[in-house]
């Protein structure tokens, strides 16, 4: 990211937008442009997608424009990773799939390994098992390849779930212990997190319900030191549904680590307090999962 991108950080979305237009009215494509992708990119990290989506689109338009071949393959992905929180699975696929074949001709293997991966989610969105599978499997092994330990756990757990809609129980449960250990090793609590809860929601499905509360309050452990507090609350009140269907000895183990957590996590009202003051005092552009 350059230095003038750097600036668009601490500003608010509206001011943004009154910039790229200037810029645009100015002739400065370019600028406006990029203002637009990064505008997209903070509605989309705090899940405003239809006005992320407005975004790209401008930002798409203006690349074709330009005939600028990397801000329109940067621009495809993000649109297409907005239509895909959007549910717009047809719209995704075509998006993700000119994102890859852009990305290709442009010689970005980690944007193409990224457009992949989304493109198998979009496949997976439309009920497509198969393709779903082998584009993960794909991207993946571009992952592998540029030792991008994240998004390998990433597609492997994706995999799982892809397994889970399809209620292939054992299938599902070894992605997730691929995805858990690929977690452990390059120490993502959030990760470990997902890993474990989903862990959890197997071994309750498959009536092991020792197994599932351990796994639950594992995860909810690893959620509190990811400062992920809302989850971790759901977690935990999963964990404490589990207390009276467990061995008593279980049930002593984990009791004391339920309260522990309790008391650990921060007010619901406090937690709302702190997020909006660090939404305020500076939003991390560098954090999100687009292209810029």
């Amino acid at each position: 990211m350059s230095d003038e991108d750097d600036s668009f950080e601490d500003m608010d979305p509206a001011e943004l937008l009154d910039q790229a237009d200037e810029a645009l009215a100015a002739g400065d494509k370019d600028t406006a442009a990029r203002i637009m992708n990064a505008v997209g990119n903070v509605y989309m990290s705090v899940a405003e997608y239809d006005e992320a989506l407005g975004c790209f689109e401008q930002a798409l338009g203006i690349y074709e424009d330009l005939k600028d071949e990397t801000g329109i393959s940067d621009a495809m992905y993000n649109l297409g990773v907005a239509q895909i929180n959007l549910e717009r699975w047809a719209d995704a696929a075509t998006s993700c799939e000119k994102a890859m074949n852009l990305f290709k001709e442009v010689k970005n293997p980690d944007g193409e390994a990224d457009a992949m991966y989304a493109l198998g989610l979009a496949k997976h969105g439309l009920g497509e098992f198969d393709k779903a599978l082998e584009y993960f499997r794909h991207a993946q092994s571009a992952y592998k390849s540029s030792g991008n330990h994240q998004g390998v756990a990433s597609t492997v757990m994706d995999v799982g779930n892809a397994y889970a809609d399809r209620e292939d129980w054992d299938s599902a449960e070894k992605e997730f212990k691929k995805a858990l250990k690929i977690y452990r090793d390059i120490d993502d609590k959030a990760g470990i997190a997902d890993a474990l809860s989903l862990l959890g929601d197997i071994a309750e499905m498959n009536g092991n319900q020792r197994k599932s509360a351990e796994h639950f309050v594992e995860a909810a452990q690893y959620y509190l030191e990811a400062e992920i507090y809302d989850i971790a609350r759901e977690v935990v009140e999963r964990a404490e549904q589990k207390m009276w269907d467990v061995p008593k000895a279980t049930r002593r183990r984990l009791r004391k680590i339920l309260d522990d957590l309790q008391d650990a996590l921060p007010e619901e009202e406090e937690v709302e307090e702190q997020d909006d003051e660090e939404f305020d005092e500076e939003f991390d552009e560098d954090s999100l999962d687009f292209e810029e």
